[in-house]
Formats: C-alpha cells, structure tokens, sequence
C-alpha cells in the first residue's frame, strides 16, 4: 500500500504545489477507477501551499474513509438473495457493452465455462458465436446454441460439479477479468453465493437462448427501407450525438448516463420494439427512487441502485427530474423517428405525474427580498471579502449579482465574458456576446451595456485593475467544470448566499433576477423588442425577423431608465468606494 507523502508536491514546470496521492487499490472503484488524486493547491508559495495541504490532506483522508465504510457496508458478510445475485450479474454484463452481442452477455461469455465442462462430460459439442451479425444469428443452429452444455449440466449433474464448470461464470461476475486487474471486492466467495450467482446465470442464459430463436426465426433480411429493425439504444445514441447541430456535453452526458440506466432495466433491445409500456415502467421506476442516496448508491446499476434504495425513507425524486430522464429518451426516439429508422414514435404523450411548466418553477425577488439580498455584507462590507482559491471569490460573486440584476443576463453569459469583450462604442461600455460566446441560442449573441448604476462602483476600475493584472478574463477565478461551464461554482455560492440572507424558497436562485429585470423593465415601461434584445430573446412574429434592433445608444438609454429602487444604492456606492480595485484584482491572481 502506497504511503501518503508527508509535503506538497511541486510540479517541475509550473512551480504550482499539488497534493499528490496513490488511492489505495481497494478503494480505487468507488473513485471512478482511478489511480493518482492529484489536486492543485492554488499557489507557488511553499509555506502557502504547507497550510493548505494539511486540510485538504484530512479532506482526502475523509473521502478515504467514507469510500472503506461503503466498501465494508456493502460487503457485509450476508447470503446474496436472487435479487442480489440478478443485480452482480447485470453489473458484470454491463461491463461487455460496445458489440451486437450486448443483448447476449451471459451467452457470450459462458463458452469456457462450458468448455470446463466438456471436459468432464466427456464429447460434449460446445457451441459459440463466430458470427455476430444478422446473417450469422439466421444460420445458427436453434437446436445447437451456446448455454445448451451449461444447461445440460446444471440439470443432470450434482451441485459440485455444477460449482466446477461455473467457476469462470463466476470469477467473470466478480469482476475478476475486467482490464484493471483487480475485481469488484464487494461479494463474499462462498458456495452459497457461488451457486446463487450460478443460478442467476442459468435463469439468464434460459432467457437470451428465447431471445437468440426468436432472432434465428425471424432473420435480418436487407431492403432499400431506410427502417432500422436491428438498431440498439446505444447506436441510436451515437447517431443523435453526432447530428447537426450537435447536443451540448452536458445534455449528451447526461442522456447517455439515462441510455446505461434504461438498458440495464429494459435490455438492449432494438429501437424499434421500444414500447410506450417500456418508457411508462421506466417512468415509474426513476419515480420510486429517493431524492438523495449515499454516493455509493449512485454508481450502482440502475436495478442494483433500485435494490438498494428501496427501505430508504424520505422525499421521491421530483417530476421535474422525472421529466427530464424520460425526456432524454423521447429525444432519441423522436431522432429516431424524424429519421425514419423507426415506423413509430412511442415516446409521445408520456405523461409524468405532479409535473407541470409551472411545477418548481422560478419567481422573481420580491422588493423586500432584493433589498436584503443587497444589504448583505457581500455589497456593503467589500473589506471582508474573501478571496477563496477552491471556489468563486466574493469580488466575483458580487459583481456576478450586479450585472444579474441591472441587466437581466444569464449567469453563463456574464462569467465567459473576455477582458477583450468588454468594449465601448459612442461613449456606451458593453459586454459583446458575440461570434466567440458560448450562448444558449443564437438570438442571445448580442450587446449588453453596462447600466450607470454599475459604472458608479467603479466597474470600469476593476476592468483596467484586471488588464493591469495581466488578466485575460473578467472573472479569472471561474474554473470550468468537465462540461465546460463557468459557472456552475458561481451559481451554487450564490444560491447559498440567497438561502443565507434572503430565503430558503427554492424557487428564487441567482436566474430570479432575469425575472426581476424582465419585470421591472416593463414597469417603466420599455418597448417589450428592447428588452428582449438587451435580454436575448427571440422575437415570436415574422416582423421580429426584419432589421438589426435597437442601436447601442437606444439599449444604453432605456436600460439606465430601470432605477431598482429597492436597492440602496447610496450605501452600495460608498462601501464600493473603499475598494483598492489593483490590490483586491492582485490578492486574488
């Protein structure tokens, strides 16, 4: 077992210090497979990056911890049940994914164990799949499939030599051939769980041998039909992962982690002979899950997750995440049908319940609301802000608020903007959220100005402050996550702070303030196409389509006509005036 090293590692080029650590091998599973944590420390300072080690050293060793009472939870010396075994087993084949003989794992991987046996029988004919196509399931022999020798021996020979031939079956389900070396550690060897992992083989090798004749029945016969009989889930997925214009990466994660969990509950089974019952079981299932689960739960397979779950106690999973699994696969098979690889679409019409547009729905701050929300510490006591290096900085955060509330921007949208990207034109200061931005639409590529009450904090001060720095980003401390979003620290700091000082109301979050200025613009009033632009909105009528908008004078002129009188502004200015923008841009660098 690797020891933990006792300093900060430095890294021979950059002269940044790590915390750099061997993940003992046992535990290595419940860190997604990998071997080394490696984790900045954020700093080139050897005494700095000393301080910071020791706790995040102790916050390793605490995931350590967790991760070895999962393991032993889990591991508790019990008799597998039928259910227990069913599930190890759907783990170990949804390991083998990737081929046509995804449908067929237990056959697909029983040809040594029946070679074991015909060792034993003595002229055994073992059978085996030289041909995963079409055409080879068509001239396969139904009266001569592989399973038949497993079978044969399970029904006429006793237990032990039964637990000899299945020896391969079982190390397979362990895990012990995955190509990490190691198995999954989390199923006592016993002969009572050895056979009750035999039997769950044997109840699937009956069940694919059915599936394998109905296959040999009914062979592949090509035609010039663009119909696609034979597609699985997993290749419809690839297609719609590939299709102009591509999905965003999160929204393609996340699918394909739906596509894993509905296989493992439904089968591979073609697109095709997806069914309205498939989607509406699956509906019910993901509904019975809890709205939280130990992490460990998680990456279970969905039925292993399912049988885990089910003595937890406490509130459901909501409609809203409800309707968005099942929606990830009505989006396939809408691509599928648009495609005309399927005849019929059976993901329309699949009701959830509890759910509707409005269901947990955002709400815009009431006055009160935004008054304390910006008589928070966070804008009149700028000198306690805190410059955290493992998350958004209050300098951020606050200016994140500023511009959320005086022009109704997306959160994404303000934390991409490049130092380049904040221009002037005419005498206006604007954010350009132009060719370069990564937007949810194209009608959100635009111009944002930047409202008087914002220029009167000294923005433009913090601007130079940034440039002066060396700084290529208005808010350098961002740090993208593996989706290549800004702000999803930004977004979690800032709805902690609203529970913190405003409300614990789920349905108001730093996006309520695009509800606020929507609101608050109409008030004045301003014609609704100005606000839409300055907002990003699509037009709805045809004239919509027609001219370029507003000119940057107009959009500057309008906006600075929303005065968020709710908001003292008088304190915000004279707190903000204490800033040393150059020191706080460079304690945070």
């Amino acid at each position: 077992m690797m020891v933990a090293m006792a300093e900060p590692w430095r890294h021979p080029d950059t002269g940044t210090y790590y915390l750099r650590r061997q993940i003992p091998k046992p535990l290595r599973d419940e860190f997604g497979g990998r071997q080394l944590w490696k984790k900045s420390l954020e700093t080139k300072d050897p005494g700095e990056a000393r301080r910071v080690f020791t706790a995040a050293n102790a916050e390793l060793e605490a995931r350590f911890s967790a991760a070895r009472t999962a393991i032993a939870e889990r591991s508790a010396g019990k008799k597998l049940t039928a259910t227990q075994a069913e599930a190890a087993l759907t783990r170990a084949s949804a390991l083998h994914r990737g081929s046509r003989l995804d449908r067929f794992p237990a056959l697909s991987n029983v040809y040594w164990a029946e070679e074991a046996a015909a060792s034993k029988l003595g002229g055994a004919r073992v059978s085996l799949f030289n041909d995963p196509s079409p055409a080879g399931f068509a001239a396969m022999d139904p009266s001569h499939l592989p399973g038949d020798v497993w079978l044969r021996v399970v029904r006429t020979r006793p237990r032990n030599e039964v637990l000899f031939m299945a020896e391969h079956m079982i190390a397979w389900i362990h895990g012990d051939f995955r190509s990490e070396g190691s198995g999954f550690g989390d199923i006592v060897r016993s002969s009572d769980n050895d056979w009750s992992l035999t039997e769950a083989v044997t109840v699937a090798i009956e069940r694919e041998q059915a599936d394998l004749r109905s296959l040999i029945a009914s062979p592949f016969r090509p035609t010039e039909t663009r119909l696609r009989p034979n597609m699985l889930l997993g290749e419809l997925l690839t297609e719609w992962r590939n299709k102009t214009p591509a999905p965003g990466q999160q929204g393609a994660h996340e699918t394909g982690t739906t596509v894993e969990d509905f296989i493992d509950f439904a089968g591979d089974m073609p697109v095709a002979q997806i069914s309205g019952d498939h989607l509406y079981n699956f509906r019910d299932a993901v509904a019975s899950l809890p709205k939280a689960m130990p992490l460990a739960y998680r990456a279970l397979t969905f039925n292993a997750r399912m049988a885990a779950c089910r003595e937890l106690r406490g509130p459901k999973v909501a409609p809203a995440s409800v309707k968005r699994r099942v929606g990830h696969l009505q989006a396939l098979l809408t691509h599928a049908f648009y495609n005309r690889w399927i005849e019929a679409n059976s993901g329309t019409g699949i009701r959830i319940e509890g759910y509707s547009k409005n269901t947990g729905g955002r709400r815009p701050f009431l006055d009160d609301e935004l008054t304390q929300l910006f008589a928070s510490d966070l804008f009149l006591r700028p000198k306690e802000w805190s410059e955290r290096r493992d998350s958004v900085g209050d300098l951020t955060l606050a200016w994140l608020f500023l511009l959320g509330l005086t022009n109704g921007a997306r959160i994404e949208e303000i934390g991409q903007t490049e130092i380049a990207n904040v221009k002037r034109d005419g005498g206006v200061l604007y954010l350009d959220l132009g060719i370069d931005a990564v937007v949810k639409n194209e009608t959100s590529r635009r111009m944002i100005p930047i409202h008087n009450l914002v220029l009167a904090l000294g923005f433009e001060n913090y601007v130079e402050a940034l440039k002066s720095d060396g700084q290529t980003r208005l808010f350098p401390d961002l740090r993208p996550n593996k989706f290549n979003k800004l702000c999803q620290a930004a977004s979690r700091v800032g709805n902690r702070l609203i529970d913190k000082v405003v409300s614990k109301d789920p349905r108001i979050a730093f996006h309520s303030l695009r509800h606020n200025f929507k609101d608050l613009a109409r008030d004045v009033p301003i014609e609704k196409y100005i606000v839409e632009q300055i907002m990003g909105h699509a037009g709805i009528t045809a004239g919509d389509k027609y001219g370029i908008g507003a000119s940057l004078k107009t959009l500057k002129r309008e906006l600075d006509r929303v005065t968020f009188e709710m908001v003292d502004w008088t304190a915000v200015r004279a707190a903000f005036a204490t800033v040393d923008w150059n020191k706080s841009v460079s304690r945070r660098s």
